[in-house]
């Protein structure tokens, strides 16, 4: 039996680099994780873009740190499967955006995370709602927990 895959929202990546140590160790658990297991997490090529981007918050990463950092996490690192935007993706995205209201970026969040499998899909964001079948899970100790006694029990 394989371990269950989860989606990684582009949030979840920033708490786990841009926020204190103390909020930043459970995301930083799980990438741990990933090290020993590749493969069990999934995102879309879409976070690459949003992550490289300038960010708003004040107390983000500058652009010259930025870049690097998510470039080889996401994509060097091979440590989670970085999925295109197709056209199946944009279709599906908006059926689901017709069903419930969602904003564009994350119903293609949601729509990569339903078609690769995902069973958990860790958000930082309270108004993403995802379809039965797949369960939100937060950045933090609670769900970060959640996920790895899944993963040790389905490994």
């Amino acid at each position: 039996m394989s371990a269950p895959l989860v989606y990684i929202d582009t949030n979840a990546f920033i708490k786990g680099f841009e926020f204190s140590a103390e909020q930043a160790k459970p995301v930083q658990d799980l990438l741990a994780a990933l090290r020993d297991s590749p493969r069990f997490a999934v995102t879309s090529e879409l976070t690459l873009a949003e992550l490289r981007a300038p960010a708003l918050r004040e107390d983000a990463f500058p652009l010259p740190v930025r870049r690097p950092l998510y470039l080889n996490l996401l994509v060097s690192s091979q440590l989670i499967d970085l999925r295109p935007v197709t056209r199946d993706v944009l279709m599906d995205t908006a059926d689901l955006r017709q069903a419930a209201p969602h904003r564009l970026l994350d119903a293609i969040h949601i729509v990569t995370a339903v078609q690769t499998g995902c069973a958990y899909f860790l958000t930082g964001d309270r108004r993403i709602r995802t379809p039965a079948g797949m369960s939100i899970v937060y950045p933090d100790q609670e769900g970060v927990d959640r996920i790895l006694a899944d993963w040790s029990g389905g490994a």
